[in-house]
């Protein structure tokens, strides 16, 4: 088969990664730098994540994959201490209870939020079918864990996953595991048993040296010539059994003799951002326009870096993993992120490193930060973190990223969006779509997601086509080779 790639994000690049191996033809087309989301930066001596932090190892597909592209030697893991992670409820940080021991004898939940917890294997679990997503993750909360639990642990764990609302997220779309726990066990307690004594553990975090940014650009790497730096402006039907994508080459990487204006091939696996998918694929497949529905939560990413900390301290006591912040406090902060104090290397001898998030969509959020000058973002996670966690001096580098159009939140009908799309491009053999505004903001979800759309496009095209791969000329014939990219590779 001959398959192209639109879109070089995680999703994009795992999936051509995945049909190259396979042996098939395929060109990735992707107009920046590779890996979309996942970028690392190491700026002033300070390794900077601009977007996911690490990966967690326990999914083995994403963990057969460290290992072909030949980075599971260079896996780092986080420092004991980051095992300590804090919420900022009722005025002060609290440690967040890690295991159902602690959350039994935590302290913060009042006495009668912990009794309530500990009935939760006597609740009658929802007899929900498969595709019901109807109930929200703040209501499913409430029945197994009661309410000031929900409120206090599960709502403020949306936050650091979606920096949306627990009470507008799909507990079946946005936490399946938990959904199935209770579906299968009839208690989340049982489930998390079930699962610690059968070996399927999420794994710790994951990521390396330079930052979880090389993975994608060792994803590159890999790719070679069949990743090329141009952007897919357009597709269209070139006959009965293939499509044509038009192209539009990155400044700088047409060949001297010309770009080419567009290639063909039997599948068009679109792996763009939700508007952009819906820009491509809606005048083929109108059900697409259903991505317009999808809301997104803004982000911005503030890294704030501290140098000679034991002459000067900040006053933040910083051993652990870090902090979100629940609803209903004064600041509009989502959380912080102790990033040196996590995984080695982030931050120069005697220096502090941290990565504040803000934006937010939802009652109590700020999604509006995002559009402010970068100055102001600074100084609001700045102000934040001297109420919350006494922050004592400023920082002595600063360096803002901003995600307008940041994490899909899975609202509660989403399934159904996602059924709809899907049944649409069923009818148009030889286009699919992934991405994380359909399933799984995590990088987890994004790679097992490439690898079931590659082999259902695949079985789908090649199911009753006795057609030979020489119809059409090869791929390297179609590009020149002066739009190939050269991969970062920190």
């Amino acid at each position: 088969m001959r398959i192209i790639v639109v879109g070089g994000g995680i999703s994009g690049l795992t999936a051509a990664y995945f049909a190259l191996a396979a042996g098939h033809e395929v060109v990735c087309l992707e107009p920046g730098q590779p890996g979309g989301l996942v970028a690392s930066h190491r700026i002033d001596g300070f390794l900077c994540e601009a977007g996911p932090q690490a990966v967690l190892a326990g999914a083995p597909d994403t963990a057969a994959l460290v290992e072909a592209l030949g980075l599971a030697a260079r896996a780092i893991h986080p420092e004991p201490d980051a095992r300590r992670r804090f919420i900022f409820v009722k005025g002060k940080l609290r440690p967040i209870p890690m295991s159902p021991l602690g959350l039994l004898t935590t302290g913060t939940l009042s006495f009668k939020a912990r009794l309530r917890v500990l009935l939760e294997p006597l609740m009658f679990a929802r007899q929900a079918l498969p595709d019901d997503d109807d109930e929200t993750f703040l209501s499913f909360g409430r029945r197994r864990l009661g309410a000031e639990a929900a409120q206090v642990l599960l709502a403020t764990a949306a936050i650091g996953i979606y920096a949306g609302d627990a009470a507008e997220l799909s507990v079946a779309s946005a936490f399946p595991r938990l959904a199935v726990m209770e579906r299968d066990h009839g208690s989340l307690f049982r489930g998390f048993l079930a699962s610690r004594t059968g070996g399927r553990s999420r794994g710790r975090p994951l990521t390396f040296p330079e930052g979880l940014g090389e993975l994608p650009a060792a994803l590159a790497r890999a790719l070679g010539p069949n990743l090329w730096r141009a952007a897919a402006t357009g597709v269209a039907p070139s006959s009965a059994r293939t499509w044509r994508v038009e192209l539009s080459p990155s400044p700088g990487a047409a060949p001297a003799g010309g770009p080419p204006t567009h290639v063909e091939g039997d599948i068009v696996l679109f792996a763009t951002d939700a508007p952009t998918s819906a820009r491509l694929l809606g005048p083929l497949c109108p059900e697409v326009d259903h991505l317009k529905e999808i809301v997104h939560a803004p982000i911005a990413v503030c890294a704030l870096g501290f140098r000679d900390v034991a002459s000067r301290p900040i006053g933040m006591k910083t051993a652990g993993y870090g902090f979100l912040v629940a609803r209903g406090e004064k600041a509009r902060l989502l959380g912080c992120q102790f990033e040196s104090s996590t995984f080695a290397g982030r931050a120069p001898a005697g220096a502090f490193l941290a990565r504040t998030l803000l934006g937010g969509v939802g009652p109590g959020f700020d999604p509006a930060i995002v559009e402010r000058p970068e100055d102001l973002i600074a100084s609001r996670a700045v102000d934040d973190l001297r109420a919350l966690a006494g922050l004592s001096r400023e920082p002595d580098f600063v360096k803002v990223w901003r995600y307008p159009h940041g994490i899909p939140q899975y609202r509660p009908g989403h399934m159904k969006v996602v059924k709809t799309i899907n049944e649409g491009l069923r009818k148009r053999r030889g286009l699919h779509l992934i991405g994380h505004a359909l399933r799984g903001v995590g990088l987890n979800e994004c790679i097992r997601a490439a690898q079931e759309v590659v082999n259902a496009a695949i079985a789908a095209a090649s199911h009753g086509d006795s057609r030979k791969s020489a119809a059409l000329p090869a791929f390297r014939d179609s590009f020149p080779a002066g739009l190939s990219t050269e991969p970062n590779e920190g």
